[in-house]
């Protein structure tokens, strides 16, 4: 799951400052236990064995495990520096089944003094308030595609895609968006991806990747030929091999 910001709403997440201190903040790590039951995986954007992800992201600050107390030391930093040392108060959009990731995410960060104001909603109130303007911020979830142009409904600028998970007008992030979808090579796309996931990750800091939540998908032993993918098995899973042995 992912905080996302609303920055065409006033208030101090207008800020890079303060989006980049809040990613900072998060332990992401702790997400995992806390909030998806142990079931989990830290990564930017894409999954962290997808070959568009970049290779190196582990050493990013806002994803290094060793580096916690340097990355908070930096937040209460740029908190000062932006003129919030004290704080604030910001809206969340709450999808009401998955509370507990909210709480977590207000409990992290009350440590930068930040009160998040949770507004728990049910699936047609989620379902409308998160396609307005009318929260500061509000969950999203791993992406469901595999490749990088399937990203544009969820990061793309609010005009032409209101369901994207952080609200912003950057013509930047379109026009890496055009130059993904006219590239000719793979090697195009992978340098061009890991551009955009830099500059909407760790540059402006739409979004804070958190922790990505793994799919368990059961199914009985004489059902035969089903081939779990790797990445969001309940939206992809792939049923036309499959038979039952009885």
């Amino acid at each position: 799951f992912r905080l996302a910001f609303n920055v065409l709403s006033s208030g101090p997440w207008q800020d890079v400052r303060i989006r980049r201190a809040m990613s900072l903040w998060i332990n992401k790590q702790s997400a995992i236990p806390a909030a998806l039951g142990g079931f989990g995986y830290i990564s930017p954007i894409l999954g962290p064995n997808n070959p568009f992800t970049s290779q190196d992201f582990t050493n990013w600050p806002r994803f290094n495990r060793g580096s916690l107390l340097e990355n908070r030391d930096e937040a209460l930093r740029l908190m000062a520096e932006a003129g919030f040392p004290d704080g604030f108060v910001m809206g969340h959009l709450c999808r009401a089944r998955l509370a507990v990731r909210c709480e977590f995410l207000h409990s992290e960060l009350a440590g930068l003094k930040i009160d998040l104001k949770l507004k728990l909603v049910d699936e047609a109130e989620w379902n409308r308030g998160r396609i307005s303007l009318e929260y500061d911020s509000q969950q999203g979830a791993h992406t469901t595609s595999p490749v990088p142009e399937g990203t544009e409904s969820v990061f793309g600028q609010f005009h032409s895609n209101p369901d994207a998970y952080s609200k912003h007008e950057d013509e930047k992030v379109e026009t890496y968006y055009n130059h993904l979808r006219t590239a000719y090579t793979r090697r195009q796309r992978v340098s061009i991806w890991r551009e955009l996931e830099q500059y909407i990750v760790l540059e402006q800091a739409y979004v804070v990747p958190i922790a990505g939540s793994i799919q368990v998908v059961p199914y009985r032993t004489y059902v035969k030929g089903l081939v779990i993918p790797p990445e969001d098995g309940h939206t992809h899973t792939d049923f036309t091999t499959i038979w039952l042995e009885r």
